[in-house]
């Protein structure tokens, strides 16, 4: 299999992103440089996988392999429930109302299945509507993201139940307003073929502009008395998102290996274990956590690599 492996080295470091904003890197070290990042940079690292898996898809589509390919990732879903349940199941002290919430929204990181599965739902329905309304469908779902997100940070709504429910993070971090612009764009990059026809130069380009935009726009949101909150939904995701696929597509270093790509989803979906697990054992300090988490979902990604070889849906 002829495989761009520089796509692969790039999931490999956004999934040590992902762990960096579970793990709140720098917290112990520098308040501005852990909001910068855990706020800003990493926040591009899910975005950035919704637009890779948005591009694969399309090629699955074209194939009529869909069924398939969703029928693979509620498997992965299924099983990583099942894996964490300890974390979030409780027999003696669970609601009906919190275990369905867990189910349809997703534990944790675990969200970032049902918004892959959501979004291409959805692609799978709207992508033969006339470019212009599917364009306007990615700007309206994403601004509307975005706008929900800020709209409760700065507690700007007076009403106060309103204020609570954009308060909600899976209001507006869900496959509509989050997975939906990200996949959807990523989808089109290569029905349109929008990687071949942008240069390199014109890459990098687009990619410095959005990484300067997204520490800009998350050092705003830091110095800001008024803000209250994490951010997900960052306006700067739209162009920093497709901008570095695009420029790691460009790159295209082949290889014939998956490891590396398995190695990334080993990292993303055992981290949380890992961290869960030094936070009740260790008072590590955050930075050290982080490494640490690394390091071990580094060794676990071996061991699910061997057992993914006899059971295919675990990564």
């Amino acid at each position: 299999m002829n495989r761009n492996i520089s796509l692969d080295v790039l999931k490999i470091v956004l999934a040590c992103m992902v762990v960096g904003v579970h793990a709140d890197f720098l917290a112990d070290i520098t308040k501005t440089g852990s909001f910068l990042t855990v706020n800003g940079i990493f926040r591009a690292a899910v975005p950035i996988f919704f637009t890779i898996n948005g591009f694969f898809f399309y090629k699955t589509y074209i194939e009529g392999k869909t069924f398939f390919w969703l029928k693979r990732v509620f498997y992965l879903y299924c099983f990583w429930m099942v894996f964490y349940a300890c974390f979030w199941f409780d027999m003696q002290d669970i609601s009906f109302f919190y275990f369905l919430e867990t189910l349809l929204v997703g534990y944790w990181h675990l969200w970032y299945l049902v918004g892959l599965l959501g979004a291409a739902i959805l692609v799978i329905f709207l992508n033969k509507m006339p470019l212009r309304r599917i364009f306007l469908l990615i700007i309206v779902t994403f601004i509307s993201g975005v706008a929900i997100q800020y709209l409760g940070n700065y507690h700007i709504v007076a009403d106060p139940v309103i204020d609570e429910i954009f308060n909600t993070l899976p209001v507006h971090r869900n496959f509509i307003f989050f997975a939906l612009p990200f996949f959807f764009t990523g989808f089109l990059i290569n029905k349109l073929e929008l990687h071949q026809k942008i240069s390199i130069s014109s890459s990098v380009s687009l990619a410095i502009l959005g990484v300067f935009l997204l520490i800009g726009e998350s050092y705003v949101n830091y110095i800001n008395p008024l803000n209250d909150g994490e951010f997900d939904n960052l306006i700067s995701l739209i162009v920093v998102a497709p901008a570095v696929f695009i420029l790691f597509m460009k790159i295209n270093i082949k290889g014939n290996s998956k490891k590396l790509s398995l190695y990334a989803n080993g990292i993303y979906f055992i981290h949380l274990f890992f961290l869960l697990t030094l936070r009740w054992l260790t008072d590590l300090d955050k930075s050290i956590l982080t490494i640490t988490v690394i390091v071990l979902s580094v060794i676990g990604s071996y061991f699910l690599i061997k057992i993914n070889n006899k059971i295919k849906f675990i990564l």
